[in-house]
C-alpha cells in the first residue's frame, strides 16, 4: 500500500511539473511577445509622431530627436533590467513579472498622450525599465523550469516571440497606421491583461523557495552563527557579478550583449525611417512589409536557433550571427535605393542572423550563474550592453544630421558594432552545458540540500 501512495505521488509530483514547465514558457512567450511589441512602436512611428511633436519633416531634425528617444529607452532598458532582476532575487520571478509587464503596458499607453518630445523620451525611459526587467526574468523561468536538450528548443522558440511581437506591430501598422501614431500607442497597454495569467499560474520553482527560505533562516542568525554558504547567500548579487569567481563571465556577456543589441537599436531602428526617407512619402505599406519581412526571417531562425547552439556550439553560432549581421546590414544599407524585392529579401536576411546571437545568449548567460544571482546575473550582463546601444543611439543620430539627414550613411556607419561581437566570441567561457540547479549554499547546506533533492522532480 504504501508503495502504491509512494507511486501515485511521484506521478503527481511529475504531471505538476510538466505542467508548471508549460505555464512559465505559456508566461515567458507571452512577455516576450508583448515586449517586442511594445517596443517596437516607436520604431514604427518615429517619423510620423516627431514630426507633429516637433512640427518640422526635416530629416536631419527628426533623426536627431529620434536618437535622444531611443537612447532614453534604451537607457530605462538597462536600468529596469538591473533593478528588476535583483528583486526578482528577493521576492521571486512570478511576482517581479507581473510588476514589469504592468509597467511597461501602462507607460505605453502614456506615450500616446505625449505633447512634447522630452515628453514622449520619458515615457519611454519607463516603457524600457519594464521591458528591460521581463525580458531577463523571461529567459530565467524557461532556464529553470527546462531541463536538458528540451531547453535548447524552448529558449529558441520563446526568442521567436519578440519577432512575433514585432510582426505583431507590422501589422498593426499596416492595418491602423493611417488612424494616426498615437492610436498604436493605445493599442500597447493591452499587455496589462497577461498579469492575470502570470497572478494565476506561474509559480517559482521549488528549488528557490527553498532558498528563499534558507536566506531567512540565515538572516535571523548572529553573524558569528553563519556558515560559508549563509554569508554567501546574504551577499549582495550585484557586487557577486564582479567576484573572482564570475568577473571574466560578466564582462564577456556584456561585451557580447553590447554587439547585437547596439545593432539592433542603433542599426536596424533606422529601417523604417530610412524607407520613409528612399519612398519620399508616409510608406505605411511600405514600412509595413519591410518589417514584416525582416520578422518573419527572425522568427524562422528562432525556431531553429536552439538547435543549431545545441549542434555547433555557442561560440561558433555567435561568431557566425554577428559577422552575418554586419555583412547583412553594411550591404543592404549601401546597395538598396528604392523599394523593392531586394530590400524585403535583404531585411529577411537580416532579420534571420541577426537573432542568433540573441538565441545563444538566451541559452547561455543562464548556465553561467547560481541560481541565487541568477536574476541579477542576466538582468545586468545581458542588458548593460542598452547603455552602449543609448550612446550609439545619439552617435548615430548625429552621424546622420553631419550627412544631411541620410539615414542609409548613419546606419551603414554603425554596423561595425557588430564585428565586436565576432572578437567576443573568441573569449567566451567553457560552460557544461547545464543550468546549475544546486548552489554553492546548498552543497554547504546538507538540510537544504537534501530538501531541494527530495522535492524538486527531474524536468526534463
Amino acid at each position: 500500500m504504501n508503495q502504491l501512495v509512494t507511486t501515485v505521488r511521484s506521478r503527481v509530483d511529475t504531471c505538476s511539473a510538466h505542467a508548471n514547465q508549460w505555464h512559465a514558457f505559456a508566461a515567458a512567450w507571452l512577455g516576450a511577445f508583448f515586449d517586442g511589441f511594445d517596443a517596437t512602436i516607436f520604431v514604427m512611428v518615429l517619423v510620423p509622431a516627431l514630426s507633429e511633436l516637433l512640427g518640422t519633416g526635416d530629416n536631419a531634425t527628426i533623426g536627431r530627436y529620434g536618437s535622444y528617444v531611443l537612447a532614453a529607452f534604451m537607457t530605462g532598458w538597462a536600468v529596469g533590467a538591473v533593478i528588476f532582476g535583483l528583486l526578482a532575487d528577493r521576492i521571486g520571478r512570478a511576482k517581479t513579472m507581473m510588476i514589469t509587464i504592468l509597467t511597461y503596458a501602462f507607460c505605453t499607453g502614456l506615450c500616446a498622450l505625449a505633447h512634447s518630445w522630452q515628453e514622449l523620451a520619458l515615457y519611454r525611459f519607463l516603457v524600457g525599465c519594464g521591458i528591460g526587467g521581463e525580458i531577463g526574468i523571461s529567459g530565467i523561468i524557461v532556464a529553470e523550469t527546462w531541463r536538458g536538450s528540451s531547453r535548447y528548443q524552448a529558449m529558441g522558440v520563446m526568442v521567436s516571440a519578440f519577432g512575433f511581437g514585432y510582426l505583431a506591430t507590422s501589422l498593426l501598422n499596416l492595418c491602423c497606421g493611417s488612424m494616426g501614431w498615437r492610436y498604436l500607442f493605445f493599442v500597447g497597454i493591452t499587455p496589462a491583461l497577461l498579469t492575470f495569467y502570470v497572478r494565476a499560474k506561474l509559480k517559482d520553482t521549488e528549488e528557490f523557495g527553498f532558498i528563499c527560505e534558507a536566506r531567512k533562516r540565515a538572516s535571523r542568525k548572529a553573524f558569528s552563527e553563519r556558515t560559508d554558504g549563509e554569508h554567501a547567500l546574504l551577499k549582495n548579487p550585484f557586487l557577486e557579478l564582479f567576484s573572482v569567481k564570475n568577473r571574466h563571465s560578466t564582462l564577456i556577456v556584456a561585451t557580447m550583449a553590447s554587439s547585437c543589441i547596439m545593432g539592433y537599436w542603433s542599426v536596424q531602428s533606422w529601417i523604417p525611417a530610412w524607407i520613409n526617407q528612399i519612398t519620399g512619402t508616409a510608406a505605411v505599406a511600405e514600412r509595413s512589409y519591410v518589417t514584416i519581412c525582416m520578422n518573419l526571417g527572425l522568427i524562422a531562425c528562432a525556431f531553429v536557433g536552439g538547435k543549431l547552439v545545441e549542434k555547433f556550439g555557442r561560440s561558433r553560432c555567435f561568431f557566425f550571427g554577428s559577422l552575418a549581421s554586419f555583412l547583412c546590414c553594411l550591404g543592404m544599407f549601401t546597395t538598396v535605393k528604392s523599394f523593392g524585392l531586394p530590400l524585403l529579401l535583404w531585411a529577411f536576411a537580416i532579420g534571420a542572423v541577426s537573432i542568433l546571437p540573441f538565441v545563444v545568449l538566451f541559452i547561455y548567460v543562464p548556465e553561467l550563474y547560481e541560481t541565487r544571482i541568477r536574476g541579477t546575473a542576466f538582468g545586468f550582463s545581458y542588458n548593460s550592453g542598452r547603455l552602449f546601444a543609448a550612446v550609439a543611439a545619439i552617435f548615430g543620430g548625429q552621424i546622420i544630421a553631419n550627412f544631411g539627414g541620410s539615414y542609409s550613411i548613419g546606419a551603414a556607419s554603425l554596423s561595425s558594432v557588430y564585428l565586436i561581437g565576432v572578437i567576443a566570441s573568441f573569449f567566451m567561457p567553457e560552460t557544461n552545458s547545464n543550468v546549475q540547479q544546486f548552489t554553492d549554499l546548498e552543497a554547504s547546506s546538507p538540510a537544504l540540500s537534501e530538501a531541494t533533492v527530495s522535492h524538486s522532480p527531474a524536468l526534463v
